[in-house]
């Protein structure tokens, strides 16, 4: 199977719109630099670049094995973060996940939860994934706290540590497959 292309995906609060060069700015770039916010994202390396932005950003464009969108806030139309869905294993319809809620004055509002529902919709009822799962540190509160009030199952720690700036991280796995979020979704 291949990645088929996608519009919008429309929400309550957000949009994800499907990732494009517009959406590299020094707005994004001070999020990637901004060490408090991007404490636990393995991606973000210290001094990223515009360039290092836009490589990455062009490798997520150009990918058969990822979707990757721009959150953009509706009210006024402004980039606040990313997510990812991928890459994705589509011969066993499998894959991983990434949020950043890039912008900290929407942090704590409800745009994480919208977010991930909408990706679960997405990956669930239109790619028609069998399972979403990805490993999360555990330190990570505010990530713990988002995916155990969307349902995903916490599998408990695994063999790998999240090593960054001269810490190492314990990580557990969370995950959710169709089944389940099929129920959840009648709930």
């Amino acid at each position: 199977m291949k990645k088929t292309s996608i519009k919008t995906i429309k929400g309550f609060k957000v949009d994800l719109k499907p990732f494009s060069r517009d959406f590299i700015s020094n707005k994004y770039l001070s999020w990637i630099n901004d060490k408090d916010t991007t404490r636990f994202i393995d991606k973000a390396k210290d001094n990223t670049s515009l360039d290092d932005l836009k490589f990455f950003a062009e490798s997520m464009i150009n990918s058969d094995f990822d979707y990757f969108f721009a959150i953009v806030y509706k009210d006024k139309q402004q980039h606040i973060g990313n997510v990812r869905l991928g890459p994705i294993d589509f011969h066993l319809m499998k894959s991983n996940f990434g949020i950043l809620i890039g912008d900290k004055s929407f942090h704590g509002r409800g745009v994480a939860t919208e977010v991930v529902e909408l990706i679960k919709s997405f990956g669930f009822n239109y790619l028609n994934l069998k399972q979403i799962n990805f490993p999360v540190v555990e330190d990570h509160i505010a990530a713990m706290r988002l995916y155990t009030k969307t349902k995903f199952t916490c599998l408990g720690e695994i063999n790998k540590t999240f090593d960054k700036n001269g810490k190492s991280w314990k990580l557990v796995e969370w995950t959710m497959n169709n089944i389940e979020y099929n129920k959840n979704k009648n709930e």
